[in-house]
């Protein structure tokens, strides 16, 4: 009889503590680690530009995995302009707009985004990247961003602006690419083989015996997840 009891206690212990795992205030989240940060979201931001700078203006179901154990789940968006989530508890509740280190996760649709400190052509950034796929040896990652382009100015005298509607105005462009690091060293995929060579991130006899071997799409995730791992097999 005691330990049908204690049996029952530890289910109800289980049962509490799960049902207030799915209850929590966004404040929490931001709490739980010093490594988070989160404002309420501005929601003039990027007012004047044309486009968006979402990788999809819907809210997705997600989670936030931090390295403690604690998982929450979310509504997230990634603003791929300032590369921050926004999250939400609900629908009807406002999003925040929140920073990770690389010691927090995010899901959203399944994919697995963290964020890193990246090198490329001598400069440092901080970026949000989708983890394709991640080997001892080589890495790739896709880094989904957009920026701003202004209006190309013509040439003559400039006539005063109007204020209308018509007049042109800055647009939120894709310049997505993909990663590779390798021996530490981050690489941008070009999308042409011949400048993948001449950027030596492999040796250029085994890619080109690669690429006569398989079917080699730089653009496409699959068949560079392919020649990652073929690369970090050898």
């Amino acid at each position: 009889m005691k330990k049908l009891l204690n049996s029952l206690l530890i289910l109800l212990l289980l049962s509490f503590q799960n049902s207030f795992s799915q209850t929590f205030e966004i404040s929490e989240i931001f709490e739980t680690s010093s490594v988070i940060l989160g404002k309420k979201l501005n929601i003039e931001d990027y007012s004047e530009a044309e486009g968006s700078p979402y990788l999809n203006k819907k809210f997705k179901s997600g989670k936030l995995i931090f390295k403690n154990g604690k998982i929450y789940d979310v509504l997230t968006r990634l603003n791929v302009g300032s590369q921050k989530f926004e999250i939400k508890k609900d629908f009807n509740s406002n999003p925040n707009l929140i920073e990770i280190d690389n010691s927090v996760k995010v899901e959203m649709d399944g994919i697995i985004y963290k964020s890193h400190t990246i090198n490329l052509d001598g400069q440092e950034v901080i970026a949000v990247l989708e983890n394709c796929i991640e080997l001892n040896n080589v890495s790739l990652y896709y880094f989904p961003r957009k920026v701003i382009k202004m209006p190309v100015e013509t040439g003559g005298a400039n006539a005063p602006s109007s204020g209308s509607s018509s007049d042109p105005k800055p647009k939120w462009a894709d310049a997505n690419e993909f990663l590779i690091k390798k021996g530490g060293e981050w690489h941008s995929v070009p999308r042409s083989f011949k400048k993948l060579l001449a950027k030596n991130i492999f040796d250029q006899k085994l890619l080109k015996k690669y690429k006569k071997a398989n079917k080699l799409n730089l653009k496409k995730k699959e068949s560079l997840i392919e020649l990652v791992s073929y690369f970090n097999s050898i």
